[in-house]
């Protein structure tokens, strides 16, 4: 009879073991302020924390407790940045035991991106602006994951499930799909988990926010630097990308928007797959079919690399103006060498940022604005040196 219970015993617990964890938001507590404090000229929440619970290390406890008061006094600061406060802001100080208390929070937030940052510069900005944030709120238990290509889906999807699975807070996505994910984020609001949207929009209703590039505004800078520099009626192409992704469906509508409005022909447009291999095929694909062509808008870095490539080969560099999307490292280097003609700069840093740390802001119950621009810059030979 023992044996059998002992064996009942274990095999309970294996499976429970085995369980998945159940999603729950739970956000600290609001304190109450043991005193009011003005910054003054010279203070940062290092030293006020040393000053009041002789730890430097204790300085979320006041900007949890100051975030957590603004939700219901507008007298209060709302700090986004721990690094960053200014003179004249109202701070919440809670008691050394508050204190204590909000420190020993976990905050699970979890972030979701088309790619991994390894394959793509541009992911990988985003990835270490979210840590950044993340790491400077010392509370903030961060999680990213992505699929190994912007075009599958089903990992996206299978990732985000497991995220909402395994307790996830508050979601930050990069959709690549701008309609295929939104089961999943039903079942996060369910479960009452904001969810935040950066870089490629969605079709979902419920979202808490955009974060990110106007992508419409940003092809149509792509678009216009080659209409200012070709004649009316000369043959451009459009190296596209994973399409159900509303930022490269946006971005190919800007271009497409401005080389029609000053009489480019696009003569071919063709997926890149978001790849230097791909950018690569799909250029040599377009001067096969159309070796007169005299401009290349795509819609990342990485197929413009590949693009050059495919016109060194063919011995016409300097007989097409190509133009790409994202301001990585390698496109700014050739831009300097001459082998790039330009690209649209973005700031994926502060989608990883701003994605932390509104998805904070929305657990201490502060409200969140419904959108987030970064911006878009035209970077060229004239600027290059300023993004290097």
């Amino acid at each position: 009879m023992f044996k059998r219970v002992l064996y009942l015993t274990i095999v309970v617990a294996m499976l429970l073991a085995s369980m998945p964890l159940v999603a729950s938001a739970a956000p600290p507590s609001p304190v109450d302020c043991e005193q009011d404090y003005t910054v003054a000229l010279a203070d940062w929440l290092s030293k006020l924390a040393d000053l009041f619970y002789g730890d430097a290390l204790a300085y979320p406890a006041i900007a949890l407790a100051t975030n957590m008061k603004a939700a219901e006094d507008s007298s209060y600061a709302v700090i986004v940045d721990p690094d960053l406060i200014e003179p004249g802001w109202k701070l919440c100080v809670p008691s050394a035991a508050d204190a204590e208390a909000l420190l020993a929070t976990s905050i699970k937030i979890h972030m979701e991106t088309k790619d991994i940052g390894p394959n793509n510069p541009f992911w990988q900005i985003v990835w270490d602006g979210a840590e950044e944030m993340a790491t400077k709120w010392l509370v903030i238990d961060y999680s990213v994951n992505a699929p190994t290509s912007e075009a599958d889906v089903d990992t996206q999807i299978a990732q985000v499930e497991d995220a909402i699975t395994l307790g996830a807070e508050a979601l930050v996505v990069a959709p690549t799909d701008a309609a295929a994910l939104n089961p999943t984020f039903d079942r996060a609001k369910e479960a009452g988990i904001p969810v935040l949207i950066i870089d490629s929009n969605t079709t979902w209703p419920d979202k808490l926010t955009f974060i990110g590039t106007d992508n419409v505004a940003g092809g149509r800078l792509g678009g216009e630097y080659l209409c200012a520099n070709l004649a009316a009626g000369s043959p451009v192409a459009i190296i596209t990308g994973q399409e159900t992704a509303a930022s490269i469906v946006e971005r190919v509508q800007g271009a497409e928007e401005a080389l029609a409005a000053c009489g480019l022909e696009v003569v071919a447009k063709i997926n890149g797959e978001h790849t230097r291999e791909g950018g690569l095929r799909a250029m040599e694909d377009i001067l096969t079919a159309n070796p007169d062509v005299q401009g290349v808008f795509c819609i990342n870095d990485n197929e413009a690399m590949g693009a050059i490539e495919a016109l060194k080969a063919a011995g016409k560099n300097d007989d097409v103006l190509l133009v790409g999307f994202d301001a990585i490292p390698d496109a700014i280097t050739a831009i300097v060498a001459g082998d790039l003609e330009a690209t649209v700069a973005q700031a994926p840093a502060n989608m990883g940022r701003f994605g932390v740390a509104w998805g904070l802001n929305s657990l201490l119950g502060l409200p969140v604005e419904p959108l987030t621009d970064t911006g878009t810059t035209l970077v060229t030979a004239d600027s290059a040196a300023d993004f290097q």
